[in-house]
């Protein structure tokens, strides 16, 4: 790597890291509310896009079955999640975000919104356009990196990505 770009990059994570020391204060204020560890919310996070094995559950969350069953059990004590047993093979596990769990993950993300709002509604038009497109400039590049790790080519990025 050439040395500019060395540059740029440890001025980018100079940047990242100074957005989250200031990020974190107020949703810390406001996480406490939630009564859910960050393991937790990730686990309702991916269980709110559709029900999940319990095995895909642990390997998203990066931790074995077990720990995962345990964190489960957490969350159904707080009728936040439900398990269901596959009527077709038992040994197969479905957990399924309750409408409790919903509700919950609902109101994180609009407290996650409203932070994001109250920032940008300090910036003039310009800069949330400059903002914004610098934002989705990070997201395609999170996505291209993703599709590297995952090791699928270019032919099957969108239009866009392929094109960057």
């Amino acid at each position: 790597m050439d040395a500019e770009k060395q540059i740029l990059i440890d001025r980018l994570t100079g940047v990242m890291d100074g957005m989250t020391s200031h990020v974190r204060k107020p949703t810390m204020e406001e996480w406490s509310d939630f009564d859910l560890t960050m393991p937790q919310l990730r686990a309702l996070g991916y269980l709110g896009q559709i029900p999940r094995r319990m095995s895909d559950l642990a390997a998203f969350l990066g931790s074995s079955v077990s720990s995962t069953t345990s964190l489960v059990e957490r969350l159904e004590g707080k009728e936040l999640v439900k398990r269901v047993h596959d009527p077709v093979d038992r040994r197969v596990v479905m957990c399924h975000l309750t409408a409790i769990g919903q509700a919950e993950l609902d109101r994180f993300w609009r407290v996650r919104r409203t932070h994001l709002e109250s920032m940008a509604d300090i910036l003039s038009i310009d800069e949330l356009t400059k903002v914004v497109e610098v934002a989705e400039l990070v997201a395609a590049a999170f996505e291209r990196h993703q599709r590297n790790q995952e090791g699928v080519g270019a032919e099957s990025m969108s239009p866009a990505l392929a094109a960057q």
